[in-house]
């Protein structure tokens, strides 16, 4: 307990508050806010948060998420959505273009047209290996999904929703990021 004073009176002395002292060596969080609404997609999404890139991974934080079933695909039966994956866009590889990928989160959410699925407080971590040129990469959500109603054929699909490229490049104030958002 005496440290603990001592501690807290040292840092009233030297005008240092006790969490800008802890905030100190912690990367900066940028806000971001990504959409595939309107998009050719038949489930669409759109994700708002921050992200903190550290030596070692990306940190993303989604404050809201919604995830919305297209009217105006030509598929109008229901859908299980599976998982949720977030990854690194590279426009540059030949094969899988998502690299880094988070581990998945398993939704198993079952919608039909115009039905929306809202989720609150994701976290995610993107590992990051020290080659990688955050500058040619972009963040991508990857969501998987089944088609229940269809012939047997068909099942299993994915849709994308895609930061701009720039995201990890430039800084925009958080009021641009709020009304903006990069659809690809």
């Amino acid at each position: 307990m005496k440290s603990i004073l001592k501690l807290m009176v040292t840092f009233l002395v030297l005008g240092i508050s006790p969490a800008f002292a802890q905030s100190v060596d912690e990367p900066e969080a940028t806000p971001f806010h990504i959409s595939s609404r309107g998009s050719a997609y038949g489930v669409q999404g759109e994700f708002e948060g921050t992200y903190q890139v550290t030596d070692s991974s990306i940190e993303v934080y989604v404050s809201k998420a919604t995830l919305y079933v297209s009217e105006h695909c030509p598929y109008q039966g229901r859908r299980r959505i599976n998982y949720i994956t977030l990854g690194l866009w590279n426009q540059e590889a030949s094969n899988s273009r998502i690299a880094n990928r988070t581990q998945p989160l398993y939704l198993y959410v079952v919608m039909s047209p115009r039905e929306e699925h809202l989720m609150f407080d994701l976290r995610f971590s993107l590992p990051l290996e020290s080659t990688v040129d955050l500058a040619k990469r972009w963040l991508v959500v990857e969501i998987q999904e089944d088609t229940l109603d269809g012939p047997a054929q068909s099942g299993k699909g994915y849709a994308f929703v895609h930061s701009c490229p720039d995201i990890f490049v430039k800084k925009r104030s958080p009021e641009t990021v709020q009304k903006t958002a990069c659809k690809r």
